[in-house]
């Protein structure tokens, strides 16, 4: 007789339509799942006061409660926890999608369930500068620890980031590493594969317009590639305008005296950020902080060479299929210099774009979050 397959409860603050790389991630995990025959269920705010409580997106069942505050860039909901603690009693697995504020008092009452309980780690916590700041970090890295302490198992998404990070370097032998998912639907053969001598470019970078991210280094980076490359266009894709932090802000009379060789596109859904990647001649990510930046592998699916940051989780995919360069992105010279070296050089790095399609097969991902989370098959 055919094992049944888990019911699986999803626990995390934002779910679609949100749009975050961690919100990506958890919609194609819970999704793939589901058309892999689980039963799935996600529990998460109601973010935008006009979604609907219930809901049926692609097979996965999400139930929202409203939001009583926001605290910095989290929500509370005290409705939340009932609504999880009635879906346990019919669940079989337990998935909390972290940050998430109180994942030590979900995971303690999953456990008192009988509930195994899996933590999918999305990045330590950073905030910009401030003892309040500094406090709440210690205090999230603390509950992080308790709730790992009550899971099953955490997963992360690169060994690079897991040795470098505040929560999973003590997770020992809980630690799986699985990268998040990509859909085949990124999956684009490399466009000029072979050598061209061409002066105009596009140069594109996705994402919130916060301060981790670092496009303020781009900005300060391209007056110094146009110098070498006059024609290069800088693209921009993402949401700029954040309740939790006026960095955008900062830079918006920046940004504007760059003229119309630096575009800011806005926020695009999925078939916009496929039809984005591929005008691209090269992604840059230039992030201070960056557990995995999905865009960057998005981008390198889609057959569009990389720029990153050397800093730990960022720079692994392009480490594990040298489909671009890392560089020290807090140097403009540097930077910029990367960015000439791709872009004049393209198929050099293009050639790695299998390596690329295998490493992040969504199908591979997928077969591997299986077995975790039934681990007796």
């Amino acid at each position: 007789m055919e094992r049944t397959k888990p019911r699986v409860l999803f626990l995390l603050t934002y779910y679609r339509p949100h749009w975050t790389g961690l919100t990506q991630y958890a919609a194609r995990l819970a999704e793939g799942l589901a058309g892999s025959g689980y039963d799935v269920s996600v529990v998460t705010t109601r973010h935008d006061g006009s979604l609907p409580g219930r809901e049926m997106i692609r097979g996965v069942r999400i139930l929202r409660s409203p939001v009583l505050f926001r605290f910095s860039r989290t929500l509370i909901s005290p409705a939340m926890f009932p609504v999880f603690v009635r879906e346990l009693l019919n669940c079989d697995r337990v998935i909390i999608f972290l940050p998430f504020a109180e994942v030590a008092l979900a995971a303690i009452i999953a456990r008192g369930f009988g509930k195994p309980v899996y933590l999918v780690h999305n990045g330590d916590l950073r905030l910009p500068a401030g003892v309040i700041n500094r406090i709440l970090e210690s205090t999230y890295t603390v509950s992080t620890l308790i709730g790992m302490f009550a899971s099953r198992a955490i997963v992360g998404q690169s060994k690079d980031y897991s040795e470098n990070s505040a929560v999973l370097s003590k997770a020992g032998t809980k630690l799986r590493i699985i990268p998040p998912l990509f859909p085949p639907d990124y999956v684009s053969a490399p466009r000029n594969q072979k050598p061209v001598r061409r002066k105009a470019y596009t140069v594109g970078f996705a994402g919130r317009f916060v301060e981790e991210k670092g496009f303020d280094r781009l900005i300060r980076a391209a007056p110094l590639v146009w110098e070498k490359l006059p024609d290069t266009r800088f693209v921009y894709a993402g949401e700029t305008k954040m309740s939790y932090e006026q960095f955008f802000e900062r830079f918006e009379q920046d940004i504007a005296g760059l003229g119309n060789r630096m575009t800011m596109s806005g926020r695009l859904d999925e078939a916009g950020m496929r039809g984005f990647y591929r005008t691209l001649d090269v992604l840059v990510v230039p992030s201070r902080s960056d557990c995995f930046p999905s865009v960057l592998v998005e981008g390198m699916l889609s057959g569009v060479p990389a720029v990153v940051a050397d800093i730990p989780g960022a720079r692994s995919p392009v480490r594990q299929t040298g489909m671009g360069e890392t560089v020290d992105a807090a140097d403009p010279a540097a930077l910029a210099g990367a960015i000439i070296r791709v872009l004049t050089h393209k198929s050099v790095y293009t050639r790695n774009w299998k390596k690329v399609t295998g490493e992040f097969s969504y199908e591979r991902t997928l077969r591997e979050y299986r077995s975790l989370l039934e681990p007796g098959d």
